[in-house]
Formats: C-alpha cells, structure tokens, sequence
C-alpha cells in the first residue's frame, strides 16, 4: 500500500492548509533568525524548541490528510495545541545532538578531540534521519521514548531513501528561496511534510505486512 497519490492529490485540494502551514513554519524560523542569527549550538537549540512544535502540528495534519483525508486549516490549528509538546519533545533529541557536536568542532584542537566530534557527528545524522520518521511516529502512532526511537531507525535502516529524499526536498527550497526567491520558502513546508508522512507511512505499513 502506498499513500503517495494522497499525497499528490492534497497537493492541489488542501492549498489552503498548504499555504498556512508554510506560514507557520516560517514564522517560527522567522523567531529563530530574530534571536538567534547564524548556524551555532544556541540557534540549533532553539530551533528545536520553536520550530519543533509547529512541524509536530504540520506533520500531524498530514498525516490525517494521506491517512484519512482529513485536512483543513483548522485541523492545523488543534493540532498545534494538542501536539505541541510532542514536537518539543521529538526536536530536542535531534537539536541537542547537532548543537553537541557542534560544540565539540568549536573546540576541536587535535587528535584527542576527534573520537567525541565523530561520535557526536555520527548520532546526529542519525537522529537527523530517524526524526524524519519520529514525527510522524509520536503524533500519529503516539510511540515515545526509546520505543519512538528504535521504531523511527527501523525504518531508516529498511528505507533511507525517504529521509533523504525529504532532507532533499528541504535542501532544494532553502537553495531556491535564498537565490531565486524568498516566496519559495513559504511554499515548501506543506509539500514536504505530506511527502514525509507519505513516505512513513507506505513504508510502515511495508514494515508490518
């Protein structure tokens, strides 16, 4: 079973929520820019702690288009509050682990450091790829914890071409919306997060079939 032509179609019939979950996301990277400009350990913290929560809202919505075709901007708006902290929770793990190891490349003097900036590097590439999954994971299934965790590198480890291709996609709309223009930016969340949720679950089901 695959939930991509859901995906496709909600492309066109939910541009509404579309376009209000890029200005949700964007406003909360709009936050961080404001207090926190440039790539260093504080800004990936608070990146988590304020954009966390808005995706968790975005992905959940979602997930109940390609699940269920269930959509709309006010779905978006309940699932921010009743996801909130769920989001907060799945993008610590991957903001405390990026901002660790690039603490530990700030520092880094020599060989001695290298064990800990390879470590830290190591689990946060991981943990980048498994919360490509892990949203969907906590808001949806409401797995937490370290059963949210191994679940999510399950599903890295059987298709990582997902997470890939959703890092891919985000990739794509930051270089287009910094040189083309900034519009761009305000159209990608929506699409990414219903490719994401497609993604995660064609290949769940995959898992358990």
């Amino acid at each position: 079973m695959t939930y991509l032509p859901a995906a496709f179609k909600a492309l066109w019939h939910e541009l509404p929520l579309l376009a209000a979950a890029g200005v949700l996301v964007c406003v909360a990277s709009g936050v961080v820019v404001l207090f926190s400009p440039g790539l260093s350990p504080v800004s990936i913290l608070l990146g988590g702690v304020v954009a966390g929560p808005a995706w968790a809202a975005v992905v959940a919505t979602t997930d109940s288009i390609v699940r269920d075709d269930r959509g709309g901007v006010l779905l978006l708006l309940r699932n921010l509050k009743r996801h909130a902290l769920d989001g907060l929770e799945v993008a610590c793990v991957p903001a405390v682990l990026v901002g660790l190891a690039m603490l530990n490349w700030q520092v880094y003097a020599g060989p001695v450091f290298a064990i800990p900036l390879a470590v830290s590097g190591c689990a946060s590439v991981l943990a980048i790829l498994a919360s490509c999954y892990a949203f969907s994971l906590r808001v949806t299934a409401g797995l937490r914890g370290k059963t949210l965790w191994l679940a999510a590198l399950q599903l890295v480890a059987r298709a990582p071409l997902v997470p890939l291709g959703v890092l891919a996609l985000v990739a794509v709309a930051l270089v287009l919306g910094t040189s083309v223009t900034a519009s761009l930016l305000l159209l990608a969340p929506g699409p990414v997060a219903l490719f994401a949720s497609a993604g995660t679950w064609t290949e769940k089901h995959a898992l358990h079939r």
